[in-house]
């Protein structure tokens, strides 16, 4: 099996959470008896997802949408997004000020086994004057909400989804249609 996870990142902190799923992923692969190898890279470097079992997409969220990178990957993808498990992921929500509901156009999306929200990072001295305006309007403070622990968890949900899929008391019926969509955040 071969698992890829694509992030659209402008500062970096996106592409961090996919790098703590990636290893949360491999690290619960060992305990399973799934041989899996799990690719993080960035979005913009996808060219196809053909070759992959499962993916999970993340992007940061900039005034309310996914980067371009993330956004494109999906449009251009979306035929092979529908038939295989998928997660969504956004970054993005700083403090307890700012709402937990980063939206994209797939927040909804019924291919998608699940759209989960992690906070965000903010660090001023890596920004543009345009963003430092926007944060300074904003009235945003530096900060990093996300959780490493809530990323290794939602890891198990993947690999729990992924192991039921895969089990040989699955019917081949079951594991070929869609996945039953779970909870979203």
């Amino acid at each position: 099996m071969r698992i890829l996870i694509a992030t659209a990142s402008r500062h970096g902190s996106t592409r961090e959470l996919g790098q703590w799923l990636g290893s949360a992923l491999t690290a619960r692969l060992s305990d399973t008896a799934m041989a899996a190898t799990v690719d993080v890279r960035d979005a913009a470097d996808v060219d196809s997802i053909a070759e992959y079992d499962a993916v999970v997409i993340g992007s940061g969220v900039y005034m309310g949408r996914w980067l371009g990178d993330a956004r494109s990957l999906v449009d251009r993808e979306q035929s092979e997004l529908e038939t295989r498990p998928v997660w969504l992921f956004s970054s993005g929500p700083i403090g307890s000020g700012t709402p937990p509901t980063a939206k994209s156009k797939w927040s909804e999306a019924s291919w998608a086994i699940e759209h989960k929200v992690f906070g965000g990072k903010l660090d001023r001295s890596t920004l543009s004057l345009f963003e430092r305006a926007v944060v300074r309007m904003i009235n945003a403070g530096d900060g990093d909400d996300r959780s490493r622990a809530e990323v290794d968890e939602w890891a198990g949900d993947i690999i729990g989804v992924l192991t039921k899929r895969l089990s040989p008391s699955t019917s081949a019926v079951d594991r070929n249609s869609s996945p039953e969509k779970g909870p979203s955040s």
